[in-house]
């Protein structure tokens, strides 16, 4: 995994598909989930088939690498990781602790549709918000030469992708070489980006950062992106 330029010919690209989430996001809670559009889901899909044929057609098949099945390979491989991405989804989202149980007995195919979507389908409940602003993969996690920084969002309705980023980058065998040779910037971990001594919190998005050459490359300071992330 290497990029050292924005312009150059792309090799592999992450998407995310429109799922069922997305045509859950009502006109009242649009502003709260980051998503004013409301949109019907088997049209942005079908558009969405055509960008990625299109892309598989120049790049191959194999080099366009969506999220939701990346999701599903990490919980396939790695258990403890599984148990540990369920319990803190519990844990941030505020749900009753019965459903650890719920989750945890589900096939990793259901399981990875639950995570995203928030909805229940056994059940016909929905235990949390759906994350709309998945499909924009770019700000979650951005390669900077041979390394990948997994993003800290500046908006809590964006905490959920933010945590199944990083279980991906932590869990999945893709990203084995990256983790052992400590080429992943993990920007949540309070240890080594804490607060500032004024008490502002790290927050960056990868649609502020564009690679330029080898050498450079630009951060934009903006809402998302804060001065303090920058230093």
């Amino acid at each position: 995994m290497y990029v050292n330029s924005e312009i150059g010919p792309l090799e592999k690209v992450v998407v995310h598909r429109p799922e069922e989430g997305i045509s859950r996001v009502s006109p009242k809670r649009s502003d709260e989930l980051l998503f004013d559009d409301i949109v019907f889901l088997p049209r942005i899909q079908q558009e969405h088939d055509i960008f990625t044929s299109i892309l598989k057609k120049f790049i191959g098949t194999e080099n366009v690498l969506y999220l939701e099945q990346l999701l599903f390979e990490a919980l396939d491989a790695d258990q403890a990781a599984q148990e540990e991405i369920i319990a803190r989804i519990i844990d941030f989202e505020e749900l009753p602790s019965k459903y650890l149980k719920t989750l945890s007995e589900l096939d990793n195919r259901k399981l990875t549709a639950v995570l995203i979507s928030g909805f229940l389908p056994d059940e016909d409940l929905i235990l949390f918000d759906p994350i709309p602003n998945f499909i924009f993969s770019r700000d979650i996690a951005v390669t900077i030469r041979d390394h990948v920084i997994v993003t800290r969002a500046a908006k809590e309705a964006r905490f959920r992708e933010n945590l199944l980023t990083r279980f991906i980058f932590f869990a999945h065998p893709m990203f084995a070489q990256l983790r052992t040779e400590g080429k992943i910037i993990n920007m949540n971990d309070v240890e080594l980006f804490p607060r500032s001594r004024r008490g502002e919190s790290v927050s960056i998005e990868g649609g502020d950062m564009m690679v330029f050459s080898g050498d450079h490359f630009l951060i934009g300071c903006s809402e998302r992106t804060t001065e303090h992330a920058i230093h």
